[in-house]
C-alpha cells in the first residue's frame, strides 16, 4: 500500500538527515504532523512560529542539514515570515511548511485565505504547493534547492486535504547536492600574481568559509604570507581569535577602526564573504580577489579575479601557486591589535558587557556554542567574544532580528546535548522570546541564558542622544528575574559585579535553562 502524502514528506526529510520539525500546530496541519511522527521525526512545539523558524535556521547552520519549521495556515504562516527571512538573508537551508485551505475551497473561501506562496516569494528560493501526485518529487527538489549555493529557505504549501491522500510511490534518486565545478587554473595563477605583487594584503573572511575544512588551509595561507585576518560575525572561529594574525570582526563594536585599517591595504582577499554581511557600502580602494562558492555576481565590491569553488580547495590551490614572502610586519599587526583591543574594552563605573563576556568565556570550553541577539549585545559579542573553532558563534546578521538568540540556543542544545550552550541577550530581545524558556524546560535543555540588563533599547537610545533627540520609546521597566525564573521553574539570579558573574557562570546547568541577569552599565558600549 503506498504511503499517504504526510508520511511521504516525513520519509523524504528523514532520508536527508532531518530529525526535528519545529513549529506550532493548527487544526489544518495535524494530519501532516502525524505523518511526520510516523516517519520518525520529532515535532518540537514552540511558543511562537517565529521562534520555530529561528530554531530551524540555527539547526541548519550548525549541522549543514536542512532545518524544518511548520505552521498552520493564515496567522501560523505569517508568523513564520520573520524567521524564514532570517534564514534567507543568512543563507541557511530551511524547509518551511504551512497548511492551506483545502484545494476545492481555496477559490471560493475567504476566511484565513492568503496567497502564501506570494507572501513567501521574496524571502525564499522557491515556493510550491504539494499534491498527492507531486509530493515526493517536490520535497526532493526543495531539499536540493535549499542546499544549493547560495543556500536558503524553500516554502512548501500543504492544503489541509492533501496529507491523508495516498501518493504515488515514485522511485527517486537519493538526495544529493549538485556537482561542484573544477577550480579555474588561470584564476588561481592571476590571484597568486596579485598576492605576490601586493605590499599590504588582508584576508577578509565570511560566512561561506565557516566550516571545518577551511581553518587549516586559511591559517597556513595567512602565516606563509604573514597577512592579517579579519572576519565577519558569521565567520567567527574560522581562525582562532588568539592567533597573532587575527585583528578583529567587522560590523562589531569599534568596526570603524577596522575599516580604517582596511583603507591602508592594497589587496583584499575576500574569502567566502557574502555582501549581505556588510552593514555599509564598500569604499576601500584596494584591489580585490574574490574566493567563494559562487561568482561575484552581486558586484557589491569590484573584484579583479574570482576563484569559484570549494573554499578550502581554492585556498590550498592559491597557497601552492606561488612562493610565499612575508608581507605585513609582525610589530605593526601587534600594535594595531593591541590598540584596537584597548579601544573596545570599554570603561564604565558599573559592570560592563565586556567583563560579562570575559567571565563567560573563561567558564566555557572552546567547543561551547554561543548565540547572541541584536542590539548592543550583538555589537559587543561579535567583537569581544573570542571564538576558537568554526560554527561555534551564532547570530542573526543579514536580517539582524531581535528575539533570535534564545530560540537559537535551544535548537543548538537539542542538536548536540553534549556541548555547553549559552546565549547572550539584551533585555529587549529577551522579552520578545522569553516564553521559549518553557520550551527549554519541557525539553530538558540546560542552556545558560545571560541577559545584559539595562532597561533600555540602548543602541537605539544612544542614536537618539547623539542626534540631540528626546529619549522616546526606548526605555522600559525592570523585570524581577528571580521571580520570572521561579515562574518557569528554573534557577535565576541577578549579578552586578565581576565576582558575581564568575560565581554564577561556574555553575553548570542541569536539565533546564538557567537565567543570569547581568546589570550592566551601558557606558561600556561607548568606545574611544
Amino acid at each position: 500500500m503506498p504511503p499517504n502524502v504526510a508520511r511521504a514528506i516525513g520519509d523524504r526529510l528523514r532520508a536527508a538527515g532531518v530529525r526535528h520539525v519545529f513549529g506550532h500546530p493548527g487544526g489544518e496541519v495535524i494530519d501532516l504532523i502525524e505523518g511526520l511522527r510516523q516517519a520518525g521525526l520529532e515535532f518540537v512545539l514552540t511558543k511562537h512560529e517565529t521562534a520555530a523558524a529561528f530554531m530551524a535556521e540555527a539547526t541548519a547552520t550548525l549541522t549543514g542539514i536542512p532545518g524544518v519549521c511548520l505552521g498552520t495556515l493564515g496567522p501560523g504562516a505569517t508568523n513564520l515570515v520573520t524567521g524564514v527571512a532570517q534564514a534567507y538573508l543568512d543563507r541557511a537551508p530551511v524547509i518551511a511548511l504551512s497548511g492551506q485551505l483545502p484545494t476545492e475551497r481555496y477559490e471560493v473561501a475567504t476566511h484565513q485565505r492568503l496567497d502564501l506562496k506570494g507572501l513567501f516569494a521574496p524571502i525564499t528560493k522557491w515556493q510550491a504547493t504539494l499534491s498527492a501526485g507531486n509530493a515526493a518529487a517536490v520535497v526532493e527538489r526543495a531539499l536540493r534547492v535549499a542546499t544549493r549555493a547560495r543556500r536558503g529557505p524553500v516554502y512548501l504549501e500543504v492544503p489541509s486535504d492533501v496529507p491523508k491522500q495516498e501518493t504515488v510511490n515514485v522511485a527517486l534518486p537519493r538526495f544529493a547536492t549538485e556537482h561542484v565545478p573544477a577550480i579555474d587554473d588561470d584564476a588561481v595563477r592571476a590571484a597568486a600574481a596579485r598576492l605576490h605583487d601586493s605590499e599590504r594584503p588582508l584576508l577578509l573572511v565570511g560566512m561561506d568559509a565557516n566550516n571545518d575544512a577551511v581553518p587549516g588551509p586559511l591559517r597556513r595561507l595567512a602565516e606563509a604570507w604573514h597577512m592579517p585576518v579579519m572576519v565577519s560575525p558569521k565567520a567567527k572561529g574560522v581562525l582562532r581569535e588568539d592567533h597573532p594574525l587575527f585583528v578583529g570582526t567587522i560590523e562589531g563594536l569599534g568596526t570603524a577602526y577596522l575599516y580604517d585599517f582596511i583603507d591602508t591595504c592594497d589587496l583584499v582577499l575576500m574569502v567566502g564573504l557574502d555582501p549581505v554581511e556588510f552593514d555599509r557600502d564598500w569604499s576601500a580602494k584596494a584591489r580585490i580577489v574574490h574566493i567563494g562558492v559562487v561568482p561575484n555576481d552581486d558586484r557589491y565590491y569590484g573584484s579583479e579575479v574570482e576563484i569559484v569553488g570549494p573554499i578550502d580547495a581554492a585556498i590550498e590551490r592559491l597557497f601552492a601557486a606561488s612562493k610565499a614572502t612575508p608581507k605585513v610586519a609582525r610589530d605593526e599587526i601587534n600594535a594595531f591589535r593591541d590598540a584596537f583591543t584597548s579601544r573596545v574594552r570599554g570603561s564604565a563605573k558599573g559592570l560592563t558587557a565586556q567583563e560579562v563576556l570575559a567571565e563567560l568565556r573563561a567558564a566555557l570550553p572552546e567547543d561551547a556554542l554561543v548565540t547572541c541577539d541584536v542590539g548592543y549585545n550583538k555589537a559587543v559579542s561579535a567583537q569581544c567574544w573570542p571564538a576558537y573553532r568554526p560554527r561555534t558563534f551564532f547570530v542573526s546578521n543579514g536580517l539582524s532580528s531581535m528575539g533570535y538568540g534564545l530560540p537559537a540556543a535551544l535548537a543548538l542544545k537539542l542538536a548536540d546535548r553534549t556541548r555547553p550552550v549559552a546565549c547572550v541577550l539584551g533585555d529587549g530581545g529577551f522579552a520578545m522570546a522569553m516564553a521559549e524558556i518553557e520550551t527549554g524546560t519541557r525539553l530538558g535543555l540546560g542552556v545558560r541564558v545571560i541577559v545584559l540588563a539595562d532597561e533600555a533599547l540602548s543602541q537605539i537610545k544612544a542614536g537618539q542622544e547623539r542626534k540631540g533627540y528626546a529619549v522616546t520609546g526606548t526605555t522600559f521597566g525592570a523585570i524581577d528575574y528571580e521571580k520570572l525564573g521561579s515562574a518557569f521553574g528554573i534557577d535565576a539570579r541577578t549579578v552586578s559585579t565581576v565576582a558575581e558573574c564568575r560565581e554564577a557562570f561556574r555553575e553548570t546547568p542541569g536539565d533546564r535553562p538557567t537565567l543570569i541577569a547581568a546589570r550592566v552599565d551601558p557606558a561600556g558600549y561607548r568606545v574611544g
